[in-house]
């Protein structure tokens, strides 16, 4: 049965997350603010007649649209923070879970694990990764198999030709041996080290 890949947990990565969604919400909040200042710099010099309250009174035309609007859509705005910041939680979830994935990967390959593969879901974010990384366990896989292969055989060869009594058949055994060696350092040589 194919396992779904759904998450219950939207904050997986809580600091990166916390942070991008507290700065999409300083976006949007900064952008009503500089929308608003704009709006009302373009009617600087101008009055306003404002009926509150039964009362008539006159007002500079920035500072009344700035109150009238803080008055009248205050809930307004508070929403559309709430709305940004679960839209935000959403966006980075996509992020964050594929990120706590590749460190999880990368944990199990610095225990020696090769015997997994990345899998993501389907709307997440890095699946050219996933599938770069998916290549990189199968061909490391496969290396060290045909590494652990020739090794084996290495060995073997070597335990017959102590156990030979025949001198002949003992320099055969050694013999191949060797030439199975070089394969090995020939399957190595794929792997570069910094004293290479």
């Amino acid at each position: 049965m194919q396992r779904k890949w759904r998450r219950r947990n939207y904050f997986i990565k809580k600091d990166m997350q916390g942070r991008y969604m507290f700065l999409f919400f300083l976006f949007v909040l900064l952008g009503s603010i500089i929308f608003t200042a704009i709006f009302s710099l373009l009617a600087y010099n101008t009055l306003t007649i404002v009926y509150d309250d039964y009362t008539l009174r006159i007002d500079n035309t920035p500072m009344a649209l700035i109150k009238e609007i803080l008055k009248a859509h205050w809930l307004f705005i508070l929403t559309g923070g709430v709305v940004v910041v679960v839209i935000s939680m959403f966006l980075t979830h996509r992020v964050a879970g594929p990120m706590y994935r590749f460190e999880k990967t990368i944990d199990d390959l610095c225990r020696g694990n090769l015997n997994f593969s990345v899998r993501l879901r389907k709307h997440d974010e890095g699946k050219e990764l996933a599938e770069k990384l998916n290549a990189l366990l199968e061909i490391y896989s496969s290396r060290l198999k045909e590494i652990k292969a020739l090794s084996d055989n290495i060995y073997q060869r070597l335990r017959k030709a102590a156990e030979e009594e025949d001198d002949s058949k003992r320099k055969a055994l050694i013999e191949e041996a060797v030439r199975l060696h070089e394969e090995l350092k020939e399957r190595l040589s794929f792997f570069r080290t910094e004293d290479q």
